[in-house]
């Protein structure tokens, strides 16, 4: 039986209850897991304020504080830490496939803000051989001309969430969340303020960035 992964990848700089929404619609949704994956090196925006073994432990405290609500197939991935060079969707995705089974199935997840960039991603002809795709769209969906990537991808492998869910890789769909409109830029500066970032991230997080004076400063 296929076992289906959703990859959410960020800086998660600091993870926040936004990230973790959308991590639990995921697995409402029929995703058997979800794995929050840390950025290494950004390619596309600005390095992050805390170091990778600070956002990688963030998330795994958070993870851990779903687990202890009863939402388990959230977990932590340390893949792109490991690597030296860019955090690339593509080598992500190649490296994933040598270590899990065979019998998996993996959809990236991206915001509509993604979305209408990934057409200067790194070797993105190569993406959709490799996985799904599955673009969140945050109260609005953006129409693009067959002459674009993304018009062209929404022709030839647009489908449904119950196919997509069934397919390996090749397939991208649109989906119209409404979620939680939190950032980490918000949240650093209620940090960086003092003022109460509650609720915004797990208490776990929030301890562990005031013991290591995290965003003090931002």
């Amino acid at each position: 039986m296929t076992k289906h992964i959703a990859i959410l990848g960020g800086t998660f700089d600091p993870i926040h209850i936004g990230h973790l929404r959308m991590a639990v619609e995921l697995r409402l949704a029929g995703f058997d897991e979800v794995r929050l994956i840390p950025n290494n090196v950004p390619p596309h925006r600005e390095q992050p304020k805390a170091s990778a073994q600070q956002r990688l432990a963030m998330v795994q405290l958070a993870c851990e504080s779903l687990a202890q609500q009863g939402v388990s197939g959230i977990i932590a991935d340390d893949i792109e830490l490991k690597r030296d060079q860019p955090s690339y969707s593509v080598a992500t995705l190649e490296e994933l496939k040598k270590q899990l089974p065979k019998n998996t199935a993996l959809s990236w997840v991206i915001g509509d803000d993604a979305w209408e960039s990934i057409h200067q991603w790194h070797r993105i002809d190569e993406f959709l051989g490799l996985a799904n795709l599955v673009i969140i769209n945050r109260g609005h969906e953006n129409q693009f001309p067959y002459t674009t990537l993304q018009g062209q991808w929404l022709k030839q492998h647009a489908t449904e969430l119950d196919n997509l869910l069934e397919c390996t890789n090749g397939k991208l769909i649109r989906l119209n969340w409404r979620l939680l409109d939190v950032s980490a830029t918000y949240l650093r500066s209620l940090l960086a303020q003092g003022k109460g970032a509650q609720l915004l991230t797990p208490d776990a997080v929030l301890k562990y960035i005031a013991e290591y004076q995290l965003y003090k400063f931002d």
